[in-house]
């Protein structure tokens, strides 16, 4: 019974749809209004009075197959190299290169094309160095370093380039000191037992664009000094800025992968600090060196974290930055790298020795992955799918070279642009100059459109257009036969979408001459229209009071055309699954349940998963306690199954945080962990997920370790509890023999008390001493007292 509603009510359903599709297109009353619907075909000679009919409607004798315009999508490859090396020549690493697309809006079409990453791939690597006083010896460590840096990644490509520049800060207080002394020698050093004095301060300078001179790159790191500023943070945003936009002075090709190494031990400066020294104007991204030096430091602030975004993004830049091992630096570096992409972050050692192993670590993550994007619109939506056996949003990792790896994106024009409906979309291997240059024409014009003819059946006040009259302004009707200012009529027939409806303009309009003028609504955003004022553009589905969420727009039917990336009744719903995958994982909802509307629903298997992922198993012991194990034992306690250069290059997707007590919170989403290591020591940590992605860890500082038996403490306890037993005997014995006193002394005077004789009348009762008096005694003293 229960099955049998569930169908009836499904196919209820079904057929509610169709109808509102069906009756979304008969309020057309345009051929290019009609085509911009995906479904809905125009009639030029209808055997009815609709023009604009469903594709499902062809069949049923509507209109003759003749009259139908229907326009139909189109491609034609322009261009298709085949994949080759540099060695032949330029380098092709992605295919098809150029395409023309036309589409409907609202039609999908599915792109089929392959990427295959090149041999000996030309690679640009920039290396920009805080060069305040603090950094001296990490640049002694790179001038060392710089030719095997060179020879070690001559090993991946032969076609390799190195430059280096360096960075202080703004010349202007409060950045540095404007005492003329200080401006000319800021600090002094002492170096091995030497003096080394510090060069004036600088914002960005370019010691060597990109050469494959790497004798020179080394010469050029020695002579660089150091100089000093007044505050913590640098001015680096200034050099990254410099080094991306200035490609003439650093000398980026074109087809290359561009590197920046961006190393400091301290923070950086961002947008709005310039004010503290009176820099008021934006930072524009424009190059401004002269000589190799940054010319307009005090001109413009310093730029934005989304700048630096940006035109990292547009120049094809991956920025890698190598920090000091200082817990604060590196954690505020670690959310900068999360808000650029193509940026990773690796820590320094003391004296930087492991730079050669973190800028190959790094090159690597890189270049074993690839992500596509594109540049489309809100009105293009454009989505990426692969087919490759380790995906990830939008792309694939453990790329091998030569591997060709296949990939579809789905293009779906989403709005008719007024002014021009063609766009040019390209799709690209992020941080590469390779591209799919797409011509996309989206049709939402009728070719009969343009064609005006027969004015005589448009009572010579207008022209027929696709076979309904195009009336001249200040006229309308179906031949255009009335005149807004003076036409009237009573026949209201035209103005009813059936002959059974009573309803005149669906009740929201009045009949003018057989059409249909709608009522305007007190708010002026909302607009009553259609043939027979049976659309609206406000009886759309809301989420917290928002039409359409804010994302689309209301259309007839109480639809909502949901702009790019969302989807659902009232676009509510991300139409990827981008936050249903966690941010060290690329399986969508950890492999144990589906996203629907950007959450995850989890399967109901044997084994019960839950959580933000479907990463947590109640029943699976630690099972993400025992993930995060290895990386938290390294970060906080320096002890577990990784050693240091381990722990940096395995655990980059988080960093623990050490506090001394964990708090006891309520939220489902804060995951406690108590674990146990090797030498029986108790440790525990707490996780969740921040801003969707970002996984925080919490640990206590300290483990808990049963330490050796303290043989002293055993014996004294001992001794200690013999004596506490005497003590408590003897004190039992003292009560219990008080006790019995007490009761015997009672039964005593109680005995006492019932004699029948006093004891003084006793008669046999005799004193001990005897006692004699003289009478005359009294006598004499009297008489001589009287005498005297």
């Amino acid at each position: 019974m229960l099955a049998r509603e569930t169908l009836f009510f499904s196919l209820l359903i079904i057929f509610s749809l169709g109808e509102n599709r069906i009756s979304n297109c008969r309020s057309k009353d345009t051929c290019d209004v009609c085509i911009q619907e995906p479904d809905c075909v125009w009639c030029v000679r209808p055997r009815s009075e609709i023009h604009c009919i469903h594709k499902s409607q062809v069949e049923d004798n509507l209109c003759d197959k003749k009259d139908i315009v229907n326009p139909t999508g189109q491609i034609k490859i322009l261009q298709d190299k085949p994949f080759s090396s540099t060695e032949n020549g330029e380098a092709v690493q992605i295919r098809p290169q150029k395409i023309k697309l036309k589409l409907r809006k609202g039609e999908e079409y599915s792109l089929q094309f392959q990427y295959a990453q090149a041999e000996n791939y030309p690679v640009d690597l920039y290396y920009i160095m805080d060069l305040s006083a603090s950094m001296e010896d990490h640049r002694d460590k790179l001038a060392k370093l710089g030719d095997k840096l060179a020879r070690t990644m001559m090993n991946i490509t032969n076609n390799f380039r190195l430059g280096f520049g360096s960075f202080v800060d703004k010349v202007d207080l409060p950045f540095v000191s404007t005492v003329p002394q200080k401006l000319k020698t800021p600090c002094k050093l002492n170096k091995n037992g030497k003096s080394v004095i510090c060069v004036s301060p600088y914002s960005f300078k370019n010691h060597i664009s990109l050469t494959g001179d790497y004798r020179k790159f080394t010469e050029q790191v020695l002579q660089a000094r150091v100089s000093g500023n007044l505050d913590s943070p640098e001015g680096g945003f200034d050099a990254l800025m410099q080094a991306i936009v200035c490609k003439n002075s650093i000398g980026w090709r074109t087809q290359a992968r561009h590197l920046i190494v961006f190393s400091t031990d301290a923070e950086f400066h961002i947008a709005g600090d310039g004010k503290l020294a009176g820099i008021v104007e934006p930072n524009d991204a424009r190059c401004y060196m002269e000589n190799n030096t940054y010319t307009h430091d005090l001109a413009f602030d310093y730029p934005s974290v989304s700048q630096i975004n940006h035109v990292a993004k547009d120049n094809n830049i991956n920025i890698v930055f190598a920090i000091v091992n200082k817990k604060r630096v590196v954690d505020v570096y670690k959310k900068l790298s999360e808000s650029i992409e193509n940026s990773n972050i690796g820590v320094l050692d003391e004296r930087s020795e492991n730079v050669i192993k973190l800028v190959l670590d790094n090159y690597n993550k890189i270049v074993d992955s690839v992500t596509i994007s594109s540049n489309s619109s809100s009105d293009i939506e454009v989505k990426i799918t692969s087919t490759c056996s380790h995906p990830k949003i939008n792309g694939c990792t453990n790329i091998h070279i030569g591997e060709i790896v296949n990939f579809t994106a789905i293009i779906k024009p989403l709005q008719c642009t007024k002014g021009s409906n063609k766009h040019v979309i390209t799709v690209k291997p992020e941080a590469l100059d390779e591209s799919i240059v797409i011509d996309l024409e989206v049709l939402c014009d009728c070719d009969c459109s343009s064609q005006a003819l027969d004015p005589q059946k448009c009572s010579n006040s207008g022209a027929l257009r696709c076979g309904v009259c195009d009336c001249d302004p200040g006229f309308f009707g179906k031949t255009c036969e009335c005149n807004k200012k003076t036409s009237d009529s009573a026949d209201v027939s035209l103005c009813k979408a059936s002959k059974n409806d009573t309803r005149i303009c669906s009740g929201l309009g009045f009949c003018r001459c057989g059409q249909c003028q709608c009522y305007q609504r007190s708010n002026p955003d909302e607009k009553i229209f259609g043939k027979y004022c049976d659309c609206d553009n406000y009886s759309c589905k809301r989420v917290n009071g928002r039409l359409c969420s804010q994302r689309g727009s209301c259309e007839c039917g109480g639809i909502c055309k949901c702009q790019a990336g969302w989807t659902g009744d009232a676009c509510e719903c991300p139409d990827s699954d981008n936050s249903c995958v966690k941010p060290d994982n690329n399986l969508v909802c950890n492999g144990h349940g589906n996203c629907n509307c950007g959450k995850c629903e989890c399967f109901d298997e044997e084994v019960r998963y839950s959580g933000k992922y479907c990463d947590e198993c109640p029943t699976c012991e630690g099972q993400r306690c025992e993930e995060l194990r290895p990386c938290v034992e390294c970060q906080i306690y320096k002890s577990g199954v990784f050693n240091e250069e381990e722990c940096q290059s395995n655990c980059t997707f988080f960093q623990s945080e050490a506090v001394d007590k964990l708090e006891n919170s309520h939220d489902e989403q804060v995951k406690t962990c108590t674990l146990v290591d090797e030498n029986d020591c108790t440790f525990a940590f707490q996780y969740e997920y921040v801003n969707e992605k970002n996984l925080k860890v919490t640990a206590e500082k300290e483990k808990i370790c049963r330490g050796p038996p303290n043989i002293l403490a055993w014996i004294l306890g001992v001794i200690g509890s013999v004596l506490l037993a005497g003590v408590i005997l003897l004190l039992t014995w003292k009560v219990c023999t008080t006790v019995h006193d007490r009761q015997e002394y009672a039964k005593f005077e109680n005995e006492r008390q019932k004699m029948q004789w006093h004891r003084n009348d006793n008669p046999l009762y005799r004193q001990a001493t005897s006692t004699f008096k003289n009478p005359v005694y009294r006598t004499y003293k009297l008489s001589k007292t009287r005498s005297e």
